[in-house]
């Protein structure tokens, strides 16, 4: 199945077309290169003052999350493709009670409680769920067998692909939102995951709600905008036993179009006062990409004791990484001749 972020990206900026190389030299014709995607709309204007606005709540330390929400991802897509591929990581512990078990391309995290595993998406299908998912699971020490809940963060095939085997093989129950279900199942007719197999209803999460297994509760938000039925999720960690409060957004991604970037915008103003209330200071996103978990877990693997962990980004300065989502969508609507 070809990877839906690469077509995704494609599609929505319009970048130029992806040709083949040809003979002329060992990186073919200067000619066929993909070239940055145009936005003859464009409010000059309006895409300078939010970029500055996104500038200055990146600051040195969220640099690389602006560039690549505000520009790279819009205007440069190929080069999303190139570093966002299909490939194996190494699991690992990122607290005391969650655990990176996904690939480069697309993210799961395994929450263990005292009542079993609560499971944030599913890779891409069967095929990645059954030789990457389980046995990263297995080489930190994880049975699949404790997997209770799969939580599906949107309704987009690479987050719920191998949910269906999950659940057959292991009895999980599958928590979606009520507008992801829906959406599920209209992927199957068209697009990139056309036919792919979508897991049985078993629990329609409603806005605000939670869910209690063991002892971790994991409450719930509507936040829509990359898709219609994103899902979003606030809960508790500990590193070394200190406490920590995660903040998992359910879609990084840019909205297709103004009005998914208008809602995106509401969601993502509505999530700063949620995460505020809540003190969330750690940031856990469902692509590696979104948040540079490969480098950090990369860290942490490697961290001295008493050294801090990576993940564990401060109060304000998750603030901020909103923020620079927020500004980012903005100056995607300046780039379309749109503003809020």
């Amino acid at each position: 199945m070809r990877h839906f972020s690469t077509f995704l990206l494609a599609a929505l900026f319009a970048a130029g077309p992806v040709l083949a190389q040809d003979d002329s030299g060992p990186h073919g014709s200067a000619e066929t290169y993909p070239a940055p995607a145009k936005y003859p709309y464009e409010n000059h204007a309006l895409v300078a003052e939010h970029l500055a606005k996104a500038l200055k709540a990146a600051g040195s330390d969220l640099f690389q999350d602006m560039t690549h929400r505000c520009i790279i991802s819009p205007v440069f897509p190929k080069r999303v493709a190139g570093i966002q591929y299909n490939g194996k990581i190494t699991p690992t512990r990122l607290f005391d009670n969650l655990y990176t078990v996904g690939q480069n391309e697309v993210s799961a995290q395994a929450l263990v409680t005292s009542g079993g595993i609560i499971l944030f998406d599913t890779l891409n299908n069967e095929d990645e769920a059954k030789n990457i998912l389980v046995p990263n699971m297995i080489a930190v020490g994880l049975k699949p067998q404790d997997i209770k809940y799969i939580v599906i963060s949107h309704e987009h095939g690479d987050h719920y692909g191998g949910a269906p085997y999950l659940q057959k093989t292991y009895g999980a129950k599958v928590v979606a939102s009520a507008v992801a279900w829906p959406g599920m199942q209209a992927m199957k007719a068209r697009g990139p995951f056309a036919n792919l197999p979508i897991p049985t209803k078993d629990i329609e999460m409603a806005d605000g709600r939670s869910l209690t297994l063991g002892d971790t509760t994991v409450t719930f938000y509507m936040t829509p905008g990359h898709t219609a039925g994103d899902m979003s999720a606030i809960y508790k960690v500990t590193d070394n036993g200190v406490p920590h409060v995660v903040g998992y957004f359910g879609g990084t991604g840019g909205g297709r179009d103004a009005e998914s970037a208008r809602l995106q915008i509401a969601s993502l103003e509505r999530w700063k006062k949620i995460a505020t209330k809540a003190g969330v200071d750690v940031n856990i996103t469902n692509h590696p990409l979104h948040s540079e978990a490969l480098e950090k877990e990369e860290l942490l693997r490697y961290r001295l004791p008493g050294a801090a962990n990576p993940f564990v980004i401060g109060k304000g300065t998750y603030q901020r990484y909103i923020t620079v989502q927020e500004e980012c969508a903005k100056v995607q609507l300046g780039r379309l001749g749109l503003a809020q």
